[in-house]
């Protein structure tokens, strides 16, 4: 008899870089994981694998991928705004950057939303800045096009530029996606219906 084939219940991530307090937030991310994974799986199969699609950007980014990662079974798929070298411009610390590449290793098959250096488009700093955040906003699109559930980590306020936490929240709940905002000690549902 062949083994059931579990659902695949995809999980996308949208938050601030800041971040106060990042482990009681992971832990109140597997709260709030565990309250509605059930909600999600396909015909309450008790069979399900979660996959987590994050850009793996300091602080949201990464402490959803590592609450996820901690649930049996759970993969990463990284979905990268920029090329590497671009992107690791962005990390503040070599430590951060350790840390993205370490998880970056973990996933098989990452997206990769740009394949050209910015530099290569445009040597002009205000054109480099324009498509840098071009590329955050596309991400955060593409997140919420390809997940079922968006874990938002997320202050309540509205976004400081274009493409921001609040943006990409408000994108995910224009398409009906299942949002969970988690702040401090506590998570709550946006939209969702069961």
């Amino acid at each position: 008899m062949e083994a059931a084939v579990p659902d695949t219940i995809r999980i996308g991530v949208t938050g601030h870089r800041n971040i106060p307090e990042p482990l009681a937030l992971r832990s109140m991310v597997r709260k709030a994981i565990e309250k509605e994974i059930p909600n999600l799986a396909l015909d309450n199969s008790p069979q399900f694998q979660l996959r987590i699609l994050s850009p793996l950007a300091e602080g949201a980014d990464r402490v959803v991928a590592q609450a996820v990662l901690e649930c049996p079974g759970a993969q990463l798929q990284a979905v990268l705004p920029l090329v590497v070298e671009d992107y690791l411009e962005d990390f503040a610390t070599e430590e951060s950057r350790k840390e993205f590449r370490e998880l970056l290793a973990l996933s098989s098959h990452p997206v990769w939303l740009r394949t050209r250096h910015i530099a290569e488009e445009s040597p002009e700093p205000g054109t480099q800045s324009r498509l840098r955040l071009d590329a955050y906003r596309r991400v955060g699109h593409y997140v919420v096009d390809h997940c079922d559930l968006l874990i938002a980590i997320w202050d309540g306020q509205p976004a400081r530029g274009r493409g921001g936490t609040a943006d990409i929240v408000q994108y995910a709940l224009d398409r009906h996606r299942r949002v969970l905002r988690v702040w401090q000690d506590s998570f709550e549902a946006l939209n969702l219906k069961h």
